[in-house]
């Protein structure tokens, strides 16, 4: 068998998002911990951006590089789609509305990962940081409601879960203020979708 690689850590939302539809993929793969010095060695090598997740398929100058949550979700589907459908996911990328939903969830997830980023490195409160929040609670808003868990899990709906998951593990963000995503994530939690993968 073919080996495969998983660059990141447990703490990331994408890797979580690539760790969930793997093992429902029935792909055995190896989480290859990008903290470490080793790890972050072949990140480097391997991926220009120095973002996780990456996947690596193969060894040697035969490795194929997918190097982006998304494209290595779009690779599953298309390598194990019928595994992935057994385990009620559907990750059609011609569900548009599906598709649009996922852009403004990992869209307010991108700008609370950045500004958690800035603060814990110092940045005041401020201009492009509070602009953050602000995308982040927006986003959050118009979430509110438009999307409800359901199997089987689209995009949107793994997309979502993997965000709301890392805003209250990194407690980002109150999300008592919205009780569609509460109910989101007490239904998220229920289904045990991401049981194992929790950010840690």
């Amino acid at each position: 068998m073919t080996p495969v690689r998983l660059l990141g850590t447990t703490t990331s939302p994408y890797v979580r998002k690539v760790r969930i539809l793997a093992t429902a993929a029935q792909l055995p793969f190896e989480l290859v911990d990008t903290r470490g010095e080793a790890g972050a060695a072949l990140l480097k090598e391997v991926s220009p951006l120095g973002r996780v997740p990456v996947l690596l398929l193969g060894e040697g100058l035969e490795t194929q590089v997918l190097p982006d949550s998304a494209l290595i979700a779009s690779w599953l589907w298309t390598h194990h789609q019928p595994a992935l459908r057994a385990a009620a996911f559907d990750l059609d990328p011609e569900l548009w509305n599906d598709r649009a939903m996922q852009m403004v969830a990992e869209g307010a997830l991108d700008a609370a990962v950045n500004r958690f980023q800035l603060l814990r490195d110092g940045s005041p409160d401020t201009g492009y940081v509070t602009r953050q929040r602000e995308r982040v609670e927006g986003a959050l808003a118009w979430l509110d409601g438009r999307v409800t868990f359901r199997r089987p899990c689209g995009f949107a709906e793994l997309s979502l879960g993997c965000a709301l998951e890392w805003m209250a593990f990194r407690n980002v963000v109150d999300l008592g203020r919205w009780p569609g995503l509460l109910a989101f994530r007490e239904a998220w939690t229920v289904s045990r979708i991401g049981a194992g993968t929790e950010p840690g």
